[in-house]
């Protein structure tokens, strides 16, 4: 996704956006049959007033010869009837055209939302690895506002436009070839001036939002750590490196504007070029008794007529360019490859095994993570990992809930090889504590009943209890009603980290992975998990990710990792009596 910006295959995208009018393509139809019906009327009108024109000028032309000016007023008061009738037939239109591209526009983009959202469900973690948040936050946010503020708007003047060229160059053509040529002429010029200038408008407007997305993604990085900012006094340079961002999104956005400004006063010169020479060509056919004066006049009206849908589409450019860009990054998250999800082979075995055989895996090609790695778990067995910064020991979690697949080997889950697994399954047996607790802005209750809405009252209680939730809880104003702040900043760190484990340990799971999850709660508060750890993980098979090796004495398997490979595995005090790697590292904590 983050590939050089270029323009898009603008009715590609287009026919991408039809797909999710779904139900609601037939009010397409409707806005598009209603528009016809308008612009026929509009087409009409300055015939009506030609003739009213023609109508009162024999009059005054006889008039002059013999001083009656025997003028229809009949006629003209027909004629005005009529062409008032038609002002209203118009404006009824535009109400019901509008009402249906209300319907369309809110619509599409409900439902574009809506598959956004669920796209990202089923997209791999590499893809959320690769992209940054504020970019991702920007394609599902502001690019789909721009699609919902700018699609309602865009259907009804397109479709006005392309009605009311083609009812406007019937009633010219039928009216006065000659003329006609003259306005039509000038509409292979309007189509070069956009031809030439909305590609690279579109392809600056596609930057813009790019950068718009590096500025989302730099401000929230920096907002969300304002603290570590000022206590290093690192003010100065963040404005400095924000400005940067703000330059290049400046930047684009203006040579976006400069050349989707430019369309405008083009399309205008073009317009006025055909309206003189109309007035001059038809002046002189009226003196050769050619044409008339109504003919010229509502010729002259025509000619507004056909340049305002080139004029309203130049002027819609900047809206369209912008759409389309957005669509553009929206769909390529829809169009991104996803996961491999097998759903026919949910075996159901009893023999209860963690197994990893001669696994090969590297999240690049080029870079092997994990060199032939073998580890059998015995049921309800303890399993820390330990090991230095970049030893594997995460890649392991990763591999065994399928967010990537290995290379080569193959891991077993209960038996059965997971790549057989569909991920909903496999995932139902397994609860993870991450390192960084997440929590949403709602009440501790809801927090710790998330993923296990169908537990009583009872069992999310007594789960807060065996985590020590309870413990500091109790002593809040509003108890596990108390609702939590944006990133939960009104409780500590270590009570967040409680609440996850609590979370975890109330979805009664097959096994539990502990991914450095003591890392951010007090000794006091460390020690009280490690008690209660004996007694929930009871008949539970356990994955524990430490670097405080003080919590993971009491493992049954340590599994020792440095540079992809296992290279030592043992209790406590084995790998202690071996004096080898594990217990350089202990001790070297314990100095």
């Amino acid at each position: 996704m983050q590939n050089k910006v270029k323009p898009t295959d603008l009715f590609k995208t287009l026919r991408k956006l039809i797909r999710f009018m779904g139900k609601r393509a037939w009010l397409l139809l409707l806005t598009i049959s209603i528009a016809g019906l308008w612009a026929f009327f509009q087409s009409r009108m300055p015939r009506m007033m030609g003739n009213i024109t023609n109508i009162i000028f024999d009059g005054v032309k006889q008039g002059m010869t013999d001083g009656q000016f025997p003028i229809d007023f009949e006629a003209v008061l027909h004629a005005s009837l009529v062409l008032a009738g038609t002002y209203a037939l118009m404006s009824v239109s535009r109400y019901f055209m509008h009402y249906a591209t209300t319907q369309v526009a809110q619509n599409t983009v409900y439902k574009l939302r809506y598959e956004v959202k669920a796209k990202m469900s089923r997209l791999p973690i590499e893809f959320f690895d690769q992209n940054s948040k504020g970019d991702i936050l920007s394609r599902t946010i502001n690019d789909i506002d721009q699609v919902s503020n700018a699609l309602g708007q865009s259907i009804n003047q397109i479709s006005m436009s392309l009605a009311q060229l083609t009812a406007v160059s019937i009633s010219m053509l039928t009216l006065s070839g000659p003329l006609a040529l003259i306005v039509v002429a000038m509409a292979p010029v309007i189509l070069i001036i956009i031809a030439v200038i909305a590609p690279r408008a579109q392809r600056q407007f596609g930057k813009r939002q790019r950068d718009l997305g590096r500025v989302n993604d730099y401000a929230e990085e920096r907002y969300a750590g304002q603290e570590i900012v000022r206590v290093y006094h690192q003010e100065a340079h963040e404005i400095a490196a924000f400005e940067e961002h703000s330059q290049r999104l400046n930047e684009s956005s203006w040579r976006a504007e400069f050349y989707s400004g430019l369309m405008n006063p083009l399309v205008l010169t073009a317009k006025d070029t055909a309206y003189i020479t109309v007035a001059f060509v038809g002046g002189m056919r009226i003196i050769a008794g050619l044409e008339t004066i109504g003919t010229v006049q509502a010729f002259l009206q025509y000619v507004n007529m056909f340049s305002n849908p080139f004029h309203m589409l130049a002027q819609l450019a900047n809206t369209i360019q912008m759409t389309v860009a957005s669509l553009d990054r929206v769909f390529e998250i829809l169009d991104h490859p996803e996961v491999a999800n097998p759903e026919g082979r949910d075996d159901e075995v009893t023999d209860a095994i963690v197994k990893f055989d001669h696994v090969r895996f590297g999240y690049l090609p080029d870079k092997v993570i994990l060199k032939d790695f073998s580890l059998e778990v015995e049921p309800g067995s303890m399993v820390a990992i330990v090991g230095p910064t970049g030893a594997g020991k995460s890649t392991l979690i990763n591999l065994l809930e399928r967010y990537y697949d290995v290379n080569d080997g193959a891991i077993y889950f209960q038996g059965t090889d997971i790549r057989n697994l569909s991920r909903n399954k496999l995932r139902e047996h397994f609860s993870i504590v991450p390192q960084d607790p997440w929590l949403f802005s709602g009440t501790i209750w809801d927090n710790i009943r998330y993923g296990s809405e169908g537990r009583s009252d009872e069992e999310i209680l007594q789960a807060a209890k065996s985590a020590h939730v309870d413990d500091f809880v109790q002593t809040l104003p509003d108890g596990y009603q108390t609702v939590l702040s944006e990133e939960a900043t009104n409780i500590s760190n270590g009570q967040r980290q409680l609440i996850t484990i609590a979370r975890a340990f109330l979805r009664d799971p097959d096994v539990i992975i502990l991914d450095e999850a003591t890392s951010s709660v007090d000794t006091r508060t460390e020690v009280m998990i490690q008690h209660a750890m004996r007694n929930i993980l009871e008949g539970r098979t356990s994955f524990v990710i430490a670097h405080r090796l003080s919590t993971i004495r009491d493992a049954d398997t340590i599994i020792v990792m440095d540079q992809g490979d296992v290279v030592e595995h043992g209790n406590h005090d084995e790998l202690m009596a071996q004096g080898g790697f594990y217990a350089n590292l202990y001790q070297a904590q314990f100095q």
